[in-house]
């Protein structure tokens, strides 16, 4: 029994260190935004942010204490008045009103608060999404750029392979065999270099996840090669759905709630008060009540409404400068992914197939000795150079709709 309950144990702390462990994995760009969200420390300080207004709301809703005061006259004085014996004590408890309807504005004021730090909660997260899809989609990008030109240099090397047996063959030149390893070699310079730019990619979403301790092996996910291109007046009206731009609802909500409560400010609060006095000399007890109020005379707060309304008029022109700003932004992305998949589109229609059919002829061409080895050296690179620059216009392609979806705060179907 001990032996099973040992083999148990064995067995379930390897489960734990496969499922638990984030030693490897293969990323998908889902649970990139999901891990990125979930562990932004800058998510966390604002949720903090959102947490700490709640309890300055409950604290504006709160009356204020009232306040107990005991006074002694009469005593350590001169003659009949040193002791305490015609002292008098008079103990009072007092109450302030707010008049006006001050707590429940202030209470609006707060919410009004709390709105606010919402939005911007939720504009740095789209923020920390949008940043995650587009290093995503570049690591993606990098990743199938590394198999296509992996794909590329198994042909090339097949090529010089079949080179080699023509060259022992007393068919063709030495020299021959060299041009085609020069192309080879670049081919390789290039995936090392892509190799070194995945890597690079997958630190930069490492420290976006910030899970330092996944080793991302791989990438999961494809790249979508049919595009059309949106219209702009959908995109347009959706703008409104930004939250740098929605917030503007709250902060207008808030100016109005500050312009309520400064205006309630002009009217003075009343203080009640109520107390027992005690008449050591006559040996009586007296009751007392009384009711306080300022006069508005110099101070109405007249300065203070007067700041809220300009605020209130300021918080307008700052919308229209943030709305300029985002609708340019929009427009030069807009234009940015027309441009992007019109080249893509001419690049897969026409100019890829193109230099894949040349490149195929030419190789089958050289067996029978129609094409010289610098032709299918041509036609290699530049195929290699259209797939690559493709592969590079496709990964723009994304990151540009990324962008434009992080701006409408909605994906684009």
């Amino acid at each position: 029994m001990h032996r099973v309950m040992c083999i148990v144990f064995v067995l379930f702390s390897l489960l734990s260190l496969s499922t638990d462990g984030q030693t490897s994995r293969e990323l998908s760009i889902e649970k990139a935004v999901s891990l990125a969200v979930q562990n932004n420390p800058e998510l966390k300080t604002l949720r903090y942010e959102i947490d700490a207004l709640g309890a300055a709301k409950i604290q504006s809703g709160l009356m204020p204490n009232p306040e107990f005061a005991v006074e002694a006259e009469n005593i350590f004085g001169s003659k009949d008045f040193n002791g305490f014996d015609n002292s008098e004590i008079t103990a009072v408890l007092s109450q302030d009103i707010l008049l006006a309807g001050k707590i429940s504005k202030q209470v609006k004021v707060a919410e009004s608060n709390i709105s606010l730090a919402e939005w911007d909660y939720e504009t740095r997260r789209i923020e920390i999404i949008t940043d995650v899809r587009k290093t995503f989609q570049q690591a993606l990008t990098t990743q199938v750029m590394i198999a296509k030109n992996e794909e590329l240099i198994e042909i090339s090397e097949e090529f010089i392979t079949n080179l080699k047996k023509r060259v022992d063959a007393g068919k063709i030149s030495p020299a021959e065999v060299s041009r085609a390893r020069i192309i080879l070699n670049s081919l390789k310079i290039e995936l090392n270099r892509l190799l070194s730019e995945f890597e690079i990619r997958k630190s930069e979403l490492n420290s976006l996840i910030y899970q330092p301790d996944l080793v991302i092996e791989s990438l999961e996910g494809e790249l979508s090669h049919k595009f059309a291109a949106p219209e702009y007046d959908p995109l347009f009206d959706q703008l409104k759905n930004n939250p740098k731009l929605k917030r503007y609802e709250s902060e207008y909500d808030k100016q109005e709630a500050v312009i309520n409560l400064e205006e309630s400010k002009s009217i003075p609060n009343l203080t009640l008060s109520a107390g027992f006095k005690r008449l050591n000399d006559a040996k009586a007890n007296t009751f007392l009540i009384g009711a306080a109020i300022p006069l508005p005379i110099f101070d109405r707060n007249q300065g203070s409404i007067q700041e809220a309304k300009i605020r209130f008029d300021q918080k307008k022109i700052e919308y229209e400068t943030v709305k300029n700003r985002l609708t340019l932004q929009l427009n030069v992305l807009y234009k940015r992914l027309n441009t992007l998949i019109e080249i893509a589109d001419q690049l897969n229609n026409e100019s890829i197939p193109e230099a894949e059919e040349a490149f195929k002829v030419i190789k089958e061409g050289n067996l029978v000795g129609r094409f010289a080895i610098i032709d299918v050296l041509d036609a290699e690179r530049t195929l290699f150079e259209l797939q690559n620059q493709y592969l590079n216009i496709i990964g723009q392609i994304h990151s540009t709709q990324t962008e434009i979806e992080g701006l409408i705060a909605k994906e684009i179907n």
